[in-house]
């Protein structure tokens, strides 16, 4: 293991791959990390991330629960307690719809679930997934080639492991 290698680096990378689906004509935004994405839109600092582990940076997956008691719904968690008692927390449903694609690094797999689960048999890693619904049982994304796939939301506590980009057109809705 070590850390998750970033596509803007790797040789042959392509932005617009067949798994970019039908926005691949737009001009894709830079790819970024989950924790980039978390620093850059929620405002969140190098220190709601653990560092303990071998793909930091790392966040808790969690739950908010709403004012009325009976919404709950999946949220990302700062690693350490920043608010005295409570942690920051960002609902992944409104920080994902800031993105359309997802692709997840084997390590996200390994980290989380051990050796030799980051293999294309558990989940096509290295495409760009279209980001569909989030649910507490994992985030539903469809490839091109692979069709329907759930996330599982473990995975996404590897921050590093996790990339995110938008290839909407700037005032175009989500599909």
């Amino acid at each position: 293991m070590g850390t998750a290698p970033d596509p803007r680096d790797i040789p042959g990378f392509d932005l617009s791959s067949d798994d970019a689906g039908p926005a691949a004509d737009a001009i894709a935004s830079e790819p970024l990390t989950l924790a980039e994405s978390l620093m850059a839109d929620a405002g969140w600092s190098p220190a709601n991330f653990g560092a303990a582990g071998p793909n930091p940076p790392y966040l808790r997956i969690g739950g908010k629960l709403w004012v009325t008691l009976t919404e709950f719904e999946p949220c990302f968690s700062s690693f350490h307690r920043d608010r005295v008692l409570f942690r920051s927390k960002v609902s992944m449903a409104d920080h994902l719809s800031r993105y359309d694609q997802i692709m997840v690094d084997p390590l996200a797999f390994e980290d989380c679930f051990g050796p030799l689960e980051g293999t294309d048999a558990t989940f096509p890693f290295g495409a760009w997934l279209t980001i569909r619904e989030v649910r507490f049982t994992g985030i539903e994304l469809l490839g091109k080639r692979h069709g329907p796939v759930v996330l599982p939301l473990e995975p996404l506590a590897v921050a590093s492991a996790v990339w995110l980009r938008n290839t909407r057109r700037p005032g175009r809705a989500p599909t």
